[in-house]
């Protein structure tokens, strides 16, 4: 008679257990509105106010002026300044690779470096401070990146719902 050969049984302390699943991460839309131009990094597309073809890494969404944009998502702030081109702007790290940036505020955002955030906190308003886009209606403009990589928001807040 052969005998039955069994493995030990590990003790509790000493069980590998299963990794905790990623929380579940649910981003929103900072304004409502239609999208005026598409994201679009790997075809050049003509942008009215420069009067050239180049990539456009965001996604500007009509928005009236004074409109209340939120974060996306819980995160902190990361950066609030002024840029030359895309004017008030206010740049948001979600700490999962994930960086938010609202251009084309009002001149004074609300929202502070260092500032931690949840999803729908506003930062600050639609303003038209934004020279390189001053030809579009007045907008909201959006950038997100992964991991440093652009990517089209749309396409984040899809992977979402």
């Amino acid at each position: 008679v052969e005998e039955e050969k069994t493995q030990p049984v590990q003790p509790k302390e000493n069980r590998t257990t299963a990794p905790k699943p990623a929380p579940v991460v649910s981003y929103v839309w900072p304004v409502e509105g239609e999208i005026l131009r598409d994201f679009s990094v790997e075809t050049l597309v003509y942008d009215q106010t420069m009067g050239d073809w180049r990539t456009h890494a965001g996604v500007d969404i009509a928005a009236e002026a004074g409109a209340k944009v939120q974060c996306v998502g819980d995160g902190v702030v990361k950066e609030v300044f002024t840029d030359d081109l895309m004017g008030a702007t206010v740049v948001v790290d979600h700490q999962n690779g994930v960086i938010s940036t609202y251009s084309n505020l009002a001149a004074e955002p609300v929202a502070a470096a260092g500032q931690e955030v949840e999803s729908g906190t506003v930062l600050g308003e639609v303003g038209a401070s934004a020279i390189a886009e001053s030809a579009l209606p007045s907008h909201l403009h959006l950038e997100m990146s992964r991991n440093g990589e652009p990517v089209d928001p749309v396409g984040i807040f899809s992977d979402e719902t």
